[in-house]
C-alpha cells in the first residue's frame, strides 16, 4: 500500500531560485513542457522572474516532501498604463505529480492571492501553444478566454505553431450604494 505525501503551497521567495531552477529544467526538458530548453532555463532568468514576482505580482510554490514540485507566477509590467493587468503568466508542474489537480490548486490559489493583493487588477494574461490542448482546457474552466491567436509564433517539431493568448477578468466589484 501506498501512502500519497501531501502537497503544501506557500509564497515563493528570491531564496527559492535553486529549487524553482531543478523544477523548470525538469519539466523543460519535457518537449512542449515549457517555452525553454533546459540549458535556457538560467539563475539570471529565475531570479528575475521570482524577485518580479515578490515585488510586483504573486508567486507561488508547491512541495512534496520538501521538494518543489510545482509553481507559478505573474507579476505586474511596471507601466501605469497597463496597471490593471499581470502577465508573464507561467506555471510548471512536475510530471510526477501531473494529472493529480496541482495546476488547477495553483491557479485558484494564484487568482485568489491576485484579488485579495491587487483588487485594481482587472486582468491577468497568459499565452499556451495550441498543441497544448489540455492546458487550454484547464484554463478555459478556470475563467480565461481566448483572444487570438498568433500564427506561427512558436517553433516546433516539425514546424510552427500559433500560440493562444488568453485572458482572466476579475469579477466586476460590488457597487456600493451610498444613501444621503
Amino acid at each position: 500500500m501506498t501512502t500519497e505525501k501531501a502537497i503544501t503551497t506557500r509564497l515563493s521567495t528570491p531564496a527559492d531560485a535553486p529549487a524553482v531552477r531543478a523544477l523548470y529544467q525538469r519539466v523543460s526538458a519535457a518537449s512542449g513542457g515549457l517555452a525553454r530548453r533546459p540549458e535556457e532555463v538560467t539563475d539570471e532568468y529565475v531570479q528575475h522572474f521570482l524577485g518580479r514576482a515578490q515585488a510586483q505580482g504573486v508567486g507561488l510554490l508547491a512541495e512534496r516532501d520538501g521538494q518543489v514540485v510545482g509553481e507559478i507566477h505573474v507579476y505586474s509590467s511596471g507601466l501605469r498604463i497597463f496597471a490593471h493587468v499581470l502577465g508573464d503568466l507561467t506555471v510548471a508542474v512536475d510530471a510526477a505529480v501531473q494529472g493529480q489537480g496541482l495546476g488547477r490548486r495553483l491557479f485558484t490559489e494564484l487568482l485568489a492571492a491576485v484579488q485579495a493583493r491587487f483588487p485594481e487588477v482587472r486582468r491577468v494574461e497568459l499565452t499556451a501553444r495550441e498543441t497544448n490542448v489540455r492546458a487550454i482546457r484547464l484554463y478555459e474552466q478556470l475563467g480565461f478566454r481566448r483572444e487570438g491567436r498568433l500564427e506561427g509564433r512558436v517553433a516546433s517539431e516539425p514546424g510552427y505553431e500559433a500560440d493562444i493568448p488568453m485572458a482572466w477578468h476579475a469579477p466586476e466589484p460590488t457597487e456600493i450604494v451610498q444613501t444621503l
